[in-house]
C-alpha cells in the first residue's frame, strides 16, 4: 500500500511539473517576435514563376510591420488574401513557426505556395501572358519560358477559357499532337488556323468543336495519306468540315 501511495505521489509531482514547463513555455514563445521571413515553393523544379527571394521582398515591402512584433499577433490571414492576388500563385498558406539558430528560438512567417502551371501563351496585339488550366491568367516573367503552345490573334477571356482550353488540353494530352502543334492563330471570326512543327503549311482547323474527330482524320492524313512524306507539297490543310479534308498544293 505504501509503494502504491509513493507511486501516485510521484506521478502527480511529474504531471505538476510537466504543467508548469509547458505553461512556461507557451508564456515564453508568445514572447517571441517575428524576425525573418521563410518561403516554400513547393513545384519550383517544375514551375518556376516565383523565386523565393521575390515573395520574400513582396512580405519585407507590403507587410513590414511584422518584423519585430510577436508572432501570435500577426494577421496571417491579410497576408495570405495579399499574396493570393499574385497572379502566378494557384495555392498559398501562412502561418508562424519557431526555428532554433542553435543559441536561442527565433521566430519567422512561414509562407508556403504552389503556382500556377501555365496550359498556353497568348501572344500578340500588345499582349503576352499565360493561361493555366482554370482559365486564369499569369503574367509573362522573365524567370521562366515554358515550353507550351503558343496562341495568337484577338479573342475574349471567355473564348481562351470555354473554347480554347479544352482543345488545347486535348493537344497536350495526346503524345502525337503535343509534339506536332507549335502555334495557334484564332482569326476574328473564332476560327483557328495551326502551325506543325514539322512542314510549312497551315492547318485550317475552323472552329473549335468536333475536335476530337477533326484531329482523328487529320492524323489519318499523316499516318496513312503522308506515310511516305509528301506533305511539303501542300500549302494548306482544311479540315473545317467532318469527314473531309482539303489540301491545297503550293
Amino acid at each position: 500500500m505504501f509503494k502504491k501511495i509513493v507511486n501516485i505521489v510521484l506521478w502527480c509531482i511529474a504531471i505538476v511539473m510537466i504543467a508548469v514547463s509547458l505553461g512556461f513555455s507557451v508564456n515564453e514563445s508568445r514572447k517571441i517576435v517575428c524576425q525573418d521571413v521563410k518561403v516554400d515553393i513547393t513545384d519550383s523544379a517544375k514551375v518556376r514563376f516565383l523565386r523565393c527571394n521575390d515573395i520574400e521582398n513582396w512580405v519585407k515591402n507590403s507587410h513590414r510591420e511584422i518584423f519585430g512584433r510577436q508572432l501570435n499577433s500577426l494577421n496571417i490571414r491579410k497576408i495570405e488574401e495579399g499574396l493570393q492576388k499574385l497572379g502566378p500563385i494557384e495555392d498559398v498558406s501562412v502561418y508562424t513557426n519557431l526555428f532554433n539558430n542553435g543559441v536561442k528560438n527565433t521566430g519567422a512567417l512561414v509562407v508556403r505556395i504552389k503556382q500556377r502551371e501555365p496550359v498556353f501563351r497568348v501572344m500578340g496585339a500588345g499582349r503576352s501572358f499565360y493561361v493555366d488550366k482554370f482559365g486564369k491568367y499569369i503574367n509573362w516573367s522573365p524567370h521562366f519560358t515554358p515550353r507550351v503552345v503558343i496562341v495568337g490573334g484577338v479573342f475574349s477571356n471567355d473564348y481562351a477559357a470555354k473554347r480554347l482550353l479544352p482543345l488545347i488540353f486535348f493537344i497536350n494530352e495526346d503524345p502525337f499532337w503535343s509534339a506536332q502543334i507549335d502555334q495557334l492563330y484564332v482569326g476574328g471570326n473564332g476560327e483557328i488556323s495551326m502551325v506543325p512543327r514539322v512542314g510549312d503549311q497551315v492547318i485550317l482547323f475552323g472552329v473549335p468543336e468536333d475536335y476530337r474527330i477533326k484531329f482523328r482524320n487529320l492524323k489519318a492524313l499523316y499516318t496513312e495519306g503522308f506515310k511516305s512524306g509528301g506533305w511539303s507539297r501542300y500549302s494548306t490543310i482544311n479540315i473545317k468540315f467532318l469527314n473531309q479534308i482539303v489540301c491545297t498544293k503550293k
